[in-house]
């Protein structure tokens, strides 16, 4: 009876993951793309920043991080929280890295993201869903995106119930899902919280803002108390960079010089 349940639960996990990945098929269509079931081609980065230790796999994250994250990467079915500034940075810059080449990427609760930013961080069109944050059907389609993908993002115009959302981190443990959520209503695995430390790009009342500096800390399991690292956010490619010693992006502690009061004749 129980192998019974199991085989019809796989059956219909199994033909939600396929609905989504029609619904992904459709909308790679529209952009030209064409996606093979059947040749996927691992890359380099996957095959060497992808390791499997015995205690599940490992995906790589961007170099700037890697010191929030035990080991310098996560593992496969894990959840990762993030708040505070440079939210949809964040999330992308981490989505790109734990994909690689050869993942798919589920993106949800983000609407007035643009391709063209997608696309500038790293993304690839033909490996990548975009679901809609509202509609009755929200539950099953998170479910299926859940099951069937490996990396899910969720952005914070979700408004998730916390049932549903350990429902989703129950289902991307056991299909081997990283989930990436901007502040979700429970726990996650690991928790990152950005503050901004200052802006550049500047000048003497010209210039447009390029970068920003950024304090990022960590939280969670296997990390014994907390971690932090600064980075920068470069506004072309939407990346993260190592942020370097000196203080340059921050505004300038110069002392202002006052003009001296001129005396009129008479």
């Amino acid at each position: 009876m129980n192998t019974a349940l199991q085989l019809e639960d796989r059956e219909q996990r199994l033909s939600r993951a396929r609905a989504a990945l029609g619904v992904a098929e459709r909308s790679a269509a529209r952009w030209g793309g064409r996606i093979d079931r059947t040749a996927l081609r691992p890359s380099e980065i996957s095959s060497e920043g992808s390791a499997d230790d015995g205690l599940g796999m490992r995906l790589p994250v961007p170099g700037p991080l890697q010191a929030l994250f035990p080991r310098g990467s996560l593992r496969a079915g894990s959840s990762v929280a993030i708040e505070g500034s440079a939210t949809t940075s964040l999330l992308l810059s981490l989505a790109v890295a734990a994909a690689g080449e050869d993942s798919w990427c589920a993106i949800a609760g983000m609407p007035d993201l643009g391709l063209r930013s997608a696309l500038d961080a790293g993304l690839d069109p033909c490996r990548l869903a975009l679901a809609p944050a509202g509609g009755d059907q929200r539950p099953q389609v998170l479910s299926a995106l859940a099951d069937g993908l490996g990396v899910l993002v969720l952005g914070p115009d979700l408004d998730l119930a916390p049932v549903l959302w350990r429902s989703l981190l129950g289902r991307a443990r056991t299909a081997d899902t990283l989930v990436l959520a901007a502040a979700p209503p429970g726990r996650a695995d690991l928790t990152l919280r950005a503050t901004t430390q200052g802006w550049a790009g500047l000048g003497q009342g010209s210039g447009r803002v390029r970068r920003r500096r950024l304090e990022v800390t960590s939280e969670g399991r296997g990390i014994a108390g907390r971690r932090a690292v600064e980075v920068l956010l470069p506004q072309v490619g939407g990346m993260v960079a190592d942020a370097p010693q000196s203080r340059e992006s921050l505004p300038s502690t110069e002392p202002v010089r006052l003009l001296r009061p001129v005396r009129r004749a008479g």
